[in-house]
């Protein structure tokens, strides 16, 4: 009988304390009536002026990539370990576009993309519950 009483006790505390917790998890995680808007961040995709992410084939290896960051006078901003890749970053006075189409033609490049900035311009909030 002694347990009982404790086991219910203890389970009854128990209780008490998740719905007061629960309590306070939604009472500040409450969306706002007015929506979160960050000035100055234009919609659509962004990227960087001067940098891009390059990939080349790992059988060619990257030593032709590197002679045509000295040739281009690109600077390494990072070597990836564990993928084939580097970010590198033009001269500031040279055109994006022109480089993309310059380092297309090296041999054993894959790929040359842009590099994205992305915006967390969302407030995070918990997902809304349906009755």
């Amino acid at each position: 009988m002694k347990r009982f009483l404790i086991l219910i006790t203890a389970s009854l505390f128990m209780l008490s304390c998740g719905s007061s917790r629960q309590a306070q998890q939604t009472d500040s995680t409450e969306p706002s009536a007015d929506p979160v808007v960050l000035e100055g961040i234009p919609d659509g995709e962004e990227y960087s002026p001067t940098t891009l992410i390059i990939m080349y084939d790992e059988q060619v290896g990257k030593g032709p990539l590197l002679k045509a960051i000295a040739q281009y006078g690109a600077e390494i901003i990072y070597d990836y370990s564990i993928i084939p890749g580097m970010a590198i970053s033009i001269p500031e006075k040279g055109d994006i576009q022109d480089a993309i189409k310059f380092f297309r033609t090296v041999e054993g490049v894959v790929s040359v993309e842009r590099d994205r900035i992305y915006h967390l311009t969302d407030p995070v909030l918990p997902p809304t519950v349906t009755k």
